[in-house]
């Protein structure tokens, strides 16, 4: 199979990598998934930051810090959840 073509969700026939509805059982295709555009590398970095930023500094830094904290959690759990969901469509091949 191409890289152009993925398997319906239902009756696993190939299908175009575009199509929304399935032409042989009209299932409703699932959105493609988008790269991320951050890593969840970048996202312990920034976390583990702020935390030090948060801890050791007053002020709009401190701000600064608890801000990178939450953004830094976002990417870390992101990241982790697109892992775990490439697992388990490569387990459902």
């Amino acid at each position: 199979m191409s890289r152009d073509r993925v398997r319906c969700v239902e009756c696993r026939e190939p299908l175009p990598s575009d199509a929304r509805v399935c032409p042989h059982c009209e299932a409703v295709q699932p959105s493609p998934a988008r790269r991320p555009s951050a890593s969840p590398v970048a996202g312990v970095f920034a976390f583990v930051f702020g935390v030090v930023l948060a801890l050791m500094t007053i002020g709009t830094t401190r701000i600064l810090g608890f801000g990178l904290v939450v953004v830094g959690f976002g990417l870390s759990v992101g990241g982790y959840t697109r892992h775990v969901d490439r697992q388990a469509e490569r387990r459902a091949r």
